[in-house]
């Protein structure tokens, strides 16, 4: 596979456009000169005085799930009885997935902004690791 398709870009799309996981870039979002790459803010998305907003929720929300998904990791990780572990992936994969949902809720609404790369540095960076792999044990297999 391309580097830049498993980098989320095809073929002939611009360099700002080359996220991860972000390959159909909706026409409402915006660059601006400092490569930054974000929806048009809603009107909820500043803080206006001591009250909690929906930007706050949200992004309260999303933190709590980044916990949870990193802390279940490890506990799916050490899960000896096979049951609990199947219970608990199944629970992890649900976390990942409400996680992926928020993060998704915040770049739609223009309250988390993503920071364009340009191809050729991702491209020494590919090539940088590519070079590491020669270095790992059963690197034959890897292939």
């Amino acid at each position: 596979m391309p580097f830049n398709q498993y980098m989320g870009g095809t073929p002939g799309m611009p360099n700002s456009q080359m996220l991860m996981g972000q390959q159909n870039m909706q026409p409402s979002m915006q660059q601006n000169q400092n490569n930054k790459i974000k929806n048009p803010p809603t009107s909820m998305s500043e803080a206006k005085g001591p009250k909690i907003n929906d930007r706050d929720s949200v992004n309260l929300a999303l933190a709590q799930e980044k916990y949870l998904t990193d802390n279940l990791n490890v506990f799916v990780r050490e899960a000896s009885h096979r049951q609990l572990h199947n219970d608990l992936m199944r629970i992890f994969t649900e976390t990942h997935a409400m996680t992926r949902e928020l993060f998704n809720l915040m770049f739609r609404k223009g309250w988390y902004t993503l920071e364009a790369e340009q191809a050729q540095k991702l491209a020494q960076t590919h090539q940088k690791f590519t070079g590491y792999s020669s270095q790992f044990p059963y690197s034959n297999y890897l292939q």
